[in-house]
C-alpha cells in the first residue's frame, strides 16, 4: 500500500498545496546540516547510487537539503550530480515513521523516504511504494561527529571498491540489532593495512529508545596509514556462534593511495 494512502487528510492537503507553490531558490551556503544520511541505492543500468543526504534546519523548521548522487559502474565511469532544495516531514499515523520528501523545485525529481525514527531513512517509489526487501534501499544517519569529508559505508556497498587516500579516514555503518546478541564480527587479516581509529560503537535510536528489541547501528571506524588494499570482511553472528558457510556476511574492498 503505498505510504501516502496512510497520511492524514490534513496532510494530504499540506502535500498538494506546497506542490502548487513555486520553490524559492535555497542557499545553504555558511549552514551546519543538521543531519546527514548515506547509502547505496538501487540502480536500473549501474552498480548502485551511492547517495550523500545533508538536511538542514533553522531552528526547529526544515530549511533546505543538499544531495550527491553517485552512479556507481556505468559505462563512463562514476558520475556524481549535486541538487538543492527544501524537503518536508509528514506523518504517516504509524509511531516513528514519517513521510520525507526532497522538493528540488522540478516536481518529476521529487523524491521520497520513509523516515523510520532517527536513524534509517528507507526509499520509496515514485507513487510512495516500499521498494522490495531484497535490495538496498536504505540510508542511515551518520554520526555527528564524523568530518564532513570523510567516505562513510553502509550494507549497501558490500562487495563495492573504495579508494581512500593515503594518511584518511572511513567510517563503517552496519545495521545491528545487539538487545538479540548478535553484531558484527570483524574477520581478522594477518595482512591488514588499515588501522582501528576508535573501538567500534553501538548507536540506538533515540527515537525507539523505549521500545524492547528497538535495532540500531555499529559504528567502526579506520585510519589508512600504509598504501596497498585490503578486503574487510564482517559476519553477523552472536560470540558464542562458530562462522559457518551460512552466516550473513559483508566484504568491503579497500584501496589506498
Amino acid at each position: 500500500m503505498p505510504l501516502l494512502s496512510r497520511l492524514s487528510l490534513l496532510a494530504v492537503f499540506s502535500l498538494a498545496a506546497c506542490a502548487t507553490a513555486p520553490n524559492a531558490p535555497v542557499d545553504l551556503r555558511g549552514q551546519t546540516p543538521s543531519a546527514r544520511y548515506v547509502g547505496t541505492l538501487p540502480c536500473a543500468d549501474c552498480a548502485g547510487i551511492r547517495t550523500d543526504l545533508r538536511l538542514y534546519r533553522s531552528g526547529n523548521n526544515p530549511s533546505g537539503f543538499a544531495l550527491r548522487e553517485t552512479y556507481v559502474g556505468t559505462r563512463d565511469g562514476n558520475r556524481s550530480f549535486e541538487s538543492t532544495g527544501r524537503w518536508q516531514q509528514q506523518p504517516t499515523g504509524q509511531p516513528d515513521l514519517t513521510l520525507l520528501t526532497l522538493e528540488p523545485g522540478v516536481p518529476e525529481r521529487e523524491r521520497y523516504f520513509a523516515q523510520v525514527g532517527e536513524l534509517v531513512l528507507r526509499a520509496l517509489d515514485r507513487s510512495r511504494n516500499e521498494l522490495p526487501p531484497n535490495v538496498p534501499r536504505s540510508l542511515v544517519r551518520v554520526p555527528d561527529d564524523v568530518a564532513p569529508d570523510t567516505p562513510v559505508l553502509t550494507s549497501g556497498d558490500s562487495r563495492s571498491l573504495t579508494d581512500l587516500r593515503l594518511g584518511g579516514e572511513m567510517v563503517l555503518l552496519l545495521p545491528a540489532n545487539r538487545t538479540m546478541g548478535y553484531g558484527w564480527r570483524m574477520v581478522p587479516d594477518p595482512q591488514a593495512i588499515l588501522e582501528p581509529s576508535a573501538n567500534p560503537a553501538y548507536v540506538t535510536d533515540p527515537a525507539a529508545a523505549s521500545r524492547v528489541g528497538a535495532p540500531g547501528l555499529e559504528v567502526f571506524r579506520f585510519r589508512a596509514p600504509t598504501a596497498g588494499q585490503q578486503i574487510l570482511r564482517f559476519e553477523y553472528r552472536r560470540s558464542w556462534d562458530a562462522s559457518t558457510p551460512e552466516t550473513p556476511s559483508v566484504t568491503f574492498t579497500v584501496r589506498v593511495r
